[in-house]
Order: C-alpha cells, then structure tokens, then sequence
C-alpha cells in the first residue's frame, strides 16, 4: 500500500513539472509559447556551449521572447503571450548570426522553423557555427614613436593570441588596454576612438599565377585550407583625431587640496580659507579637520611627474580607503599658461567624525540532554553598543568602543533546575587601527610591502555560567597587516597576550573535570603571551565570458606561547606554552546556474614542556553551520570518545568537545532552483559532504583506561566522520540565508563496527512519522542536524 502511495506521489509531481499554465492568450492568432535553440558545430567545452547557448537566447528580439513565470517551483505560467510573427523570428535569427560574427565564426549561419500545435507556437531556431577564424597575426601600426614603443612593451598582456579566435571581446580588451598604458604615460585626454583595428582575411594562393601546372594545383590545395581553417591578419593604428591634442603627453603642474570642501568654493576665494603650500601639494581649507601630512602618504600623484591614469586611480582608492570623507573627487584641469601641463583638484566633502551603532541578537537551542546540569532548551538576548571616533589626531586614526551585554535563559526549566538564567556575559572591547605601517621606511622597502595598517587591540569580558563557573578574560594584541605582492597579504603580531581567570567552580563542575582529565588540563586559569602570524593570497580566473570562474584562497596561521615574551617573569603559575599552526585552502568553480566549491583545513596545536593541553581558548572545534553540519557546535570528536547517551540521569555532563588538532573536508554542489522575486530573491540549492574530526594531542585516561582521544595515523580513517545533507540558500543579492539538512553516515564514536560506517535509520515509510514521534529528539541527537547560516559556509 505505501508503495502505490510513493508511485502516486512521484507520478504527480512528475505531471505538475511538465505543467505550463497560460493566461489571456489571443483567441484567434497563433501565438508564441516556447523558443528553442540548438547550436551545431564550433569549437566549444560543454560549458563554453551553454553559455554561448545562453548568449544566443539573449538575441531573440522582444516581440519574440516569451516571458515565464515560475510558481510552487512546479508550475510555469505565461501571461498575455504574443501573437506569433516570423518578421520578429527572422530578425532573433540575423540577431544571433551577428552575435557568432562577434566570437569570430564569420562563416556562422542560423535559421528557424515553426511547429504549431492548436494555435501554440514552438519557434525552434538552428545556428550552424562553422569554423572559427583564427588570428595569424598582430602588429602595431602606431606611427607616433612613444606610442609604438608604448604597446610593444606590454604586447605580452594582450588577449589576441596567435592561432586563437578572433573575437570581438578580445578586440575591445586590446583597444581598452592600450588606451589605460597611453594614459598611465602621460596621455590623459586619449580614448578609444583614437585606435583603429583592421583585419586582412585574403587568400594568396587565389591570387598568384604559376606556369607549373603541379605548382598551380599546390596552390588550389592551399586555399582550400585556408578556407577550411580561415585565418587573419590584425593591425592597430591610429585613427587620426580632430582635436590634436589627444595625442599630447601631460604633465602634472600643481595639486591643489580642498580638504573640507564646500559646494561654492572655488581657486579664486580668498575670504574665510586658509591656504598652506608644501612641496607637493597646496592645501585650502575652512577649518583644519585634517593633518598636512595624511596627505603626503595617501596621494601618489606628484607635481612635475608625467601624469598617470594609475596614480590617479591609486590616490582615489587610498583616500577613500581613509573612511572620513563621504565624497572625494579628483578635477583635472589644463593650464592655459603652460603648453601640455594640467593642474589637479581633490574636492573632499568631510563625513561625520563619530559614528553609533546598536544592535539586539536573539538566539534559540535545543538541548541534546535533559539533565539539571544542561538545562532545558535555552534562549539567549544580547545587544551591542559601538561607538566610533574615526579621526583621532587629525590623521584619518580610527578608535571604535564596543559594548556587549547578553543573558541566556532556560526556557521551560525542568523541575530539577529552578533557575531560570543559565548563563550571563558582558565584554568590552577597545580597537585603534592606525592606516599606515608604523615601521621603519627601509622595512616597507625591503620586504616590499605595498600598503597596509597597524592595529591596537584590547578587551575584558565576564562571563557567568550558572551552576558551573565564573570567568574573566582580559587581551591585548598588537601588530600590523600589509599587503604583499599581488593578491598577497601578511600579518604580524609582535605581542599577544590573553589571560582567563576561571573561579566560582561548582561541586558539579569540579566532579565533571575530575572524571575528564582534558577537561582538567584544558578549564584552569591560563596566561599565554607571545607572537603570531598569518599569510593569505588569493587567486581568480574569471576573464572570459564563456570560461569558468575560478578562485582559490590559501591561508596560514603562525602562533606561540611561552617562546619569547613568555620568557619575562610574569603570571609563571599560569603561562601556558605551546605552538599552534593552522593552515586552510579553498577552491571554487563557478558556472552560470552552477558552482562547485572544496575546503581542507588542517590545526595542529603542540603543548611544551609539562603541559597536557591547549588552553581551551585555543583549541580547536568542529560542528555547526560552517563546520561539519551534521553535528551541533562543539558536538564532534574528541577521536572516538563516545557520545554522551540521551536522556542520561547523570548530573556531571559537560557536552563541549575540543581538542588539539583538527582535520577537515568540505565540498558542496551549488545549483540555481527558480527565482522567487525577479532581481531580488533566488532559491538556490546544495548537495554536500562534510568530513573531519577533532583530537588530543597526547592521552587522557580515566581510571587508567584510554579514553580513544589521542591522534593516531593508524586510527585516522576509522576516525573519520562523515555527514551529507542537502541545503537551501535564499539568495538576496547583498545576502544569502541558508539552511542546512544534514545526517551523518560514518561516526567516530562507533569506529570499532564497520569502521564507523551507518546509515541513518530512516526511511520513505516512517519520514514523517519520525519527526513528529516522541523519539524525535533523541533521534535527531544521534542521526541528524539542522542549521542555519548567513552567507556560504565556505
């Protein structure tokens, strides 16, 4: 019987896939519902043919477009279809043979065809590419001798390849990038319409006479190849302007600051303006907001230096970069007294020097036990003051002052827990981020350091978790980050401290540590000061429209404890010593409606000397939205330690898993399922797989037996977890909410059968009948989690 049912079920959502409701449609002309495309030939992966594919529908000419609807994901509606023309389907094909035209397939041609079924219109349009002309050669016909010399130098930057297709992307590509070198050397009034390309596409061997018969049919050979694999000559030259000076080079005469400017001001007042001259620049202003010298490291361009479309660009970033004006232009203007020479204005509207911000979070949590000590499921509130001064010292210095005060409640507390708070919290926290390296000049030199800014961070926070501790933290870090090379960024951090005071142990708490060494090891008071580092770059390939977009990020982390500053004679009762590195990589391949994306990520944290662990604010976790989703935060590991069981009388429970090493594997199928809000909302889907695990560094035993925590090669697959889920991502442009279903299918608390491998039971039968059991909880405990997250995971 519920196999009839299941076949019924798919047999329906079968039919209403395929069903298509259309609305006042003309009652009695044939009218268009579908178009179809098919592309026949040419060069093409598979996805650089769906895009073309996709580049082909966009040429269909409006009248004869079909405008579709999705509704319930399942049905497709198409409201007032147009009446059906072929004028319209002739002009959507010469359309689409222009657009081949423009990918170099100049021999492409397209037609249609037309099925009508009671009155509905199928227009089925075929596009035969042919064979691409290919590029044989470029040469650079500038005539001007700077600018020749200008072009050969960067010819190894262009996208017109020998032996590739001409196309007309890569024409304007070149063109555009030829006009940006002629104006980062001077030529700042040069466009585009001062570059002409032209193209020879002539056979010889038709043109040429032999008397040797046998050369005669070589030659006839000959052209039949060309016209099987057609080929072209390219050359760029100079389309002579009306206006000459285009093709003058400019220097930059003076640079004039207008570091708090007004609507009405202009070069000439003199009245309530303040004007101060330093050797590159002339700064005016009404009230002085802003130090002489915030412009001298911030603005490339220099007076007397051969004006660069570059620096231009570079100054604008940087200042705008600043964050303290909330509109920045840069004027250019010619020199009438000087031939060739132009002046630059830098208007900069000033922007509110404080800035408040508040927030409240809300958040809501099943607990996987019902013991005293866990509570029953849990509501946390916290709001979040921030107040910025963005201008200390008159040289852009931000300070920012944040307030943090949250309280988590029991919500519906079992008899045995009367109270009603469970935990409490309150931080602090104090960040000053200077924009520009306090290092000496030959450093940034040496080291090549492009841009970059240091940073003061401090902070104390309280913590209070009923019925099992107390807890004050304060930290300090300081440091700078810098990018480096391209694409490439450093940070360092000379000194990092934090020390965690934990008192007001419950009996509870104390017995629960006494049973779990680590535990011991890892909640005690804790000092740790030293240094750390980290180094990140990133990688896009994304340049032609009909390729992949690729990505991939690779970052470092460098930190230690007790090696260094952890020399000094301070808190030695506390300090905790150890080294800690982690390192992650990520991929991605995105496609028009599709993306695949990978993670790896790898911590190992070593304790030295007589220490047995990480200090729990060390050490790493795995579970929840970002993590391995199959389990809760903090949820997985340690190695094979099992799982607490549910619904356990015992009250010394203290669920959070931590360990000091991580390995980690994450990838996801990422695929467009149907827009909800045109331009606004698209429902989007995933399939992915999580695997990984945490574990200690060294044994932990209870009662002289091994607890299974330790890292052993021998027992990595075994120890293994695994989960796959599916996932929903609501797509709003500016930010993706997603949803996440996830079951685990390898567990490494049962790694000792099958190796840990189990499927979760359930089944089509009792689906439903699962989640509205009483049994749910316990089974979504051990089989199943669901999250929710802001953005992609990874």
């Amino acid at each position: 019987m519920n196999v009839f049912r299941l076949k019924n079920i798919v047999f329906l959502l079968l039919l209403l896939s395929s069903c298509t409701i259309i609305r006042k449609a003309p009652t009695k002309q044939p009218y268009l519902v579908a178009n179809k495309i098919e592309l026949e030939g040419g060069q093409f992966t598979k996805v650089e043919r769906q895009a073309v594919i996709k580049r082909l529908g966009n040429q269909l000419d409006d009248s004869s477009k079909v405008n579709i609807k999705d509704a319930l994901f399942v049905l497709h509606i198409i409201k007032n279809p147009v009446a059906y023309d072929t004028s319209y389907s002739s002009i959507s094909a010469l359309n689409m043979q222009s657009s081949m035209y423009h990918l170099g397939y100049y021999g492409a041609k397209a037609s249609y065809s037309q099925d009508t079924i009671n009155k509905k219109v199928t227009v089925k349009y075929k596009v035969v590419a042919g064979t691409p002309t290919l590029i044989d050669t470029l040469r650079y016909r500038l005539k001007k001798e700077d600018f020749q010399k200008i072009a050969l130098a960067s010819s190894n930057q262009t996208l017109l390849i020998k032996n590739t297709p001409i196309t007309k992307i890569a024409v304007l590509a070149e063109v555009a990038r030829l006009v940006d070198s002629f104006r980062n050397n001077g030529y700042y009034k040069f466009t585009a319409a001062e570059l002409r390309m032209r193209g020879d596409s002539a056979i010889a061997a038709l043109t040429s006479v032999a008397d040797d018969p046998f050369e005669q049919l070589r030659l006839l050979s000959e052209a039949q190849t060309k016209r099987d694999s057609p080929t072209i000559k390219l050359a760029l030259d100079i389309n002579p302007p009306e206006d000459s000076t285009k093709l003058n080079k400019y220097y930059i005469n003076k640079i004039y600051i207008l570091s708090d400017y007004r609507a009405d001001d202009v070069l000439s007042d003199t009245l309530n303006i303040t004007e101060r001259t330093t050797k590159n620049f002339i700064l005016r202003y009404h009230e002085r907001l802003f130090k002489s010298v915030l412009f001298a490291r911030n603005i490339t361009l220099k007076p007397g230096d051969v004006y660069s479309q570059r620096e231009y660009f570079n100054t604008l970033s940087n200042l705008t970069k600043l964050g303290v004006w909330k509109s920045i232009n840069i004027r250019i203007i010619e020199n009438l007294d000087e031939a060739n020479k132009i002046d630059l204005i830098i208007e900069l509207l000033p922007g509110k020097k404080f800035l408040f911000e508040n927030s409240i979070e809300a958040s809501y949590s099943l607990s996987n036990s019902s013991t005293a000590v866990l509570g029953g499921n849990l509501f946390g509130v916290s709001t979040n003051f921030s107040l910025k001064n963005k201008n200390i010292a008159k040289e852009a210095i931000s300070m920012t002052h944040n307030l943090r005060l949250g309280i988590e409640l029991n919500n519906g507390a079992r008899a045995n827990n009367s109270n009603l708070v469970n935990s409490q919290e309150a931080s602090y926290s104090n960040n000053v981020l200077i924009p520009r390296l306090l290092l000496p000049q030959k450093t940034i030199q040496d080291f090549k350091f492009r841009k970059g800014e240091t940073f003061i961070n401090t902070g104390v926070s309280y913590t209070n978790r009923l019925n099992f501790f107390s807890l004050q933290s304060f930290n300090l870090n300081t440091g700078f980050a810098a990018s480096w090379k391209k694409e490439r960024k450093i940070s360092f951090r000379p000194l990092d401290a934090q020390f965690s005071y934990l008192y007001n142990q419950s009996d509870s708490f104390n017995t629960i540590l006494d049973r779990n060494l680590f535990l011991r090891y890892s909640y005690n008071t804790s000092f740790t000061i030293g240094m750390a580092a980290s180094y990140s770059s990133i990688y896009r390939n994304g340049h032609h429209p009909n390729s992949l977009s690729k990505e991939r990020d690779f970052k470092l982390n460098v930190e230690e404890s007790g090696l260094t500053w952890g020399l000094l004679p301070i808190l030695n009762n506390y300090k905790k010593k150890y080294v800690k590195f982690d390192t992650e990589y990520k991929f991605s391949a995105t496609k028009a409606k599709s993306a695949i994306a990978f993670r790896a990520f790898a911590g190992v944290g070593i304790p030295l000397f007589k220490e047995t662990a990480l200090p729990f604010f060390k050490q790493f976790y795995g579970g929840g939205s970002n993590s391995m989703r199959g389990w809760p935060v903090r949820g997985i590991g340690r190695g094979a330690q099992k799982l607490i069981p549910y619904n356990t009388n015992s009250q010394n429970i203290f669920n959070d898993r931590t360990g000091d090493i991580q390995l980690e594997l994450n990838t996801e199928f990422r695929h467009d399922i149907a827009r909800i809000v045109p331009d606004f909302i698209t429902l989007k889907g995933a399939v992915f797989i999580d695997a990984g695990n945490i574990w200690n560094m060294r044994d932990s035993k209870i009662g002289g037996v091994s607890d299974f925590t330790k890292f052993e090669f021998k027992n990595l697959y075994k120890q293994f977890g695994l989960s796959a889920g599916y996932g929903f991502r609501f797509d709003f442009s500016y930010l993706i909410v997603r949803t996440d279903f996830s079951f685990r299918f390898k567990r490494p608390e049962s790694s000792d059968v099958n190796n840990g491998w189990k499927a979760p039971p359930i089944g089509f039968n009792d689906a439903f009948q699962k989640i509205f059991s009483k049994n749910f909880r316990q089974w979504r405990y051990e089989n199943f989690n669901f999250t929710i997250g802001i953005n992609y995971p990874f």
